[in-house]
């Protein structure tokens, strides 16, 4: 929910008085559900737009006074009083938070040697933004790296494009890299999310012109829609289908319509009433005509993501008396060296010529389930793996063990791996396997099933 400027000032001058006045240290309360499992339950609140304008030109003034605002025509009468100092020169040192080394307080890595008392920082979801803010502002570089690491531990796909808008506004590279890896990977999620809805109009932009985003093009569409009309809400609008096009501007033009499956375009983008009759006729024309009519859309499909495939054992077999499923668990446990999202398992099928199977794949943590498909697959008859996906890819951090399960049920005896490893580097991604106890199928690191993970880095 956008906030009023002057209340979000308050409470940065409340961080202030925190940092410079108390004499113990930083003291805040634990609310109760903040956190929960170890997990950091994000919940920021959007910049507003005119706001942001301000922060970006006290932050950086020779970078971001041009920050667009969708609303210029009706926040004309908006005026901010200029500041009576002198604003602070550009920052630019990556290593301190893009912080000028000239500074005296960039040569202390402590807050405690800026007077402020404590080294200790509690952050919570609610201040992080304005406290990053005020970091900024006053040229904390210990606290403003704090809120950078507490915002990319709290990142996943409900705030990923929010955190996208502000790392772009503060000039977080590393945050931003970080964004995109979420939003690529887990695209669906995040264009569907609340967040998507809030944030500001350059963002959006960039979002629809990403080429790895990995999901079909009419959830991009209906993305762009959704957000049109909030930006109608935000500027006192109706939410007709003019007004929309006209807070979208050129965005409506980065939508790749011509990309979609005639079926998709026909149930979704033809029916929106976005688009100008002459427009619908001409893609329609587009799909079925020889004589194809020139669209402004672009005509490309996105590249996306290229799933990447850890393999763990070195070798497959069959025996004529061996491996069957018949209901049972097959499942193993593994971690990796950096957060990566798993997608989906591959799987031995039948070694007795083609066959049917149905299964259930599940990825759990701390037996918590995170993720689950029940589907079928056919197999050839051959030792080749078929894939199954989950509906999502599943964000998976670094150094904790995950379990990935297969219930498979079918009457052919299967293939199985042999000379499993415990070890596999794919990429730059290290993986380690141990044995789980959900197995009750024979499945281990030695040998079984699962003979693959399916995941985006």
């Amino acid at each position: 929910m956008p906030v009023d400027p002057g209340c979000l000032d308050g409470r940065i001058m409340k961080c202030l008085t925190f940092f410079l006045l108390l004499p113990e240290t930083f003291k805040k309360s634990k609310k109760s559900g903040g956190r929960a499992g170890g997990k950091v339950q994000a919940c920021y609140e959007i910049v507003p737009l005119a706001l942001k304008r301000k922060m970006a030109a006290e932050l950086y003034p020779a970078q971001h006074t041009d920050i667009p605002d969708n609303a210029t025509a009706k926040k004309n009468a908006l005026h901010i009083p200029p500041h009576s100092s002198p604003p602070p020169p550009p920052l630019h040192n990556l290593n301190n938070n893009h912080i000028d080394t000239d500074h005296w307080q960039s040569s202390h890595p402590t807050l405690r040697e800026r007077y402020l008392y404590s080294d200790e920082i509690d952050l919570e979801a609610d201040t992080v933004l304005a406290t990053l803010y005020a970091a900024k502002k006053y040229i904390v570089p210990a606290l403003a790296k704090a809120c950078v690491n507490f915002l990319e531990t709290s990142l996943e796909a409900k705030n990923a494009c929010v955190l996208l808008s502000q790392s772009r506004l503060f000039e977080e590279p590393e945050l931003t890299l970080r964004c995109w890896e979420v939003i690529d990977a887990q695209a669906e999620l995040a264009l569907k999310s609340e967040g998507f809805c809030e944030i500001d109009l350059p963002t959006l932009e960039i979002i629809v012109t990403r080429e790895t985003l990995n999901t079909k093009e009419d959830v991009v569409f209906e993305a762009v829609v959704s957000w049109a009309d909030a930006e109608c809400k935000r500027q006192g609008l109706p939410a007709t289908p003019t007004n929309k096009r006209n807070v979208l501007g050129k965005a409506l033009y980065l939508v790749r319509i011509p990309t979609m499956t005639l079926e998709e375009f026909a149930n979704g983008a033809a029916q929106s009433d976005i688009l100008t009759l002459e427009e619908t006729r001409s893609i329609f024309l587009w799909y079925t005509a020889a004589n194809k009519p020139q669209l402004e859309f672009p005509l490309v499909k996105r590249k996306g993501l290229a799933p990447q495939r850890c393999h763990r054992f070195q070798s497959s077999a069959y025996r004529s008396n061996q491996w069957r499923y018949r209901g049972r668990c097959d499942s193993i446990q593994f971690a990796v060296d950096k957060r990566i999202f798993i997608g989906g398992l591959g799987l031995y099928g039948s070694s007795c010529g083609k066959a049917e199977y149905s299964v259930k794949i599940e990825l759990k943590r701390q037996g918590v389930v995170l993720a689950q498909n029940l589907t079928k697959f056919v197999s050839d008859g051959s030792s080749n793996t078929f894939s199954v996906w989950f509906e999502h890819p599943v964000q998976v951090e670094q150094d904790t063990f995950y379990t990935v399960s297969a219930i498979l049920d079918g009457n052919e005896l299967s293939y199985f791996g042999q000379e499993g490893m415990t070890e596999v580097q794919c990429g730059k991604v290290t993986f380690q396997f141990q044995c789980s106890s959900d197995s009750t199928n024979g499945t281990g690191v030695q040998g079984g099933q699962i003979p693959e993970l399916i995941f985006y880095a």
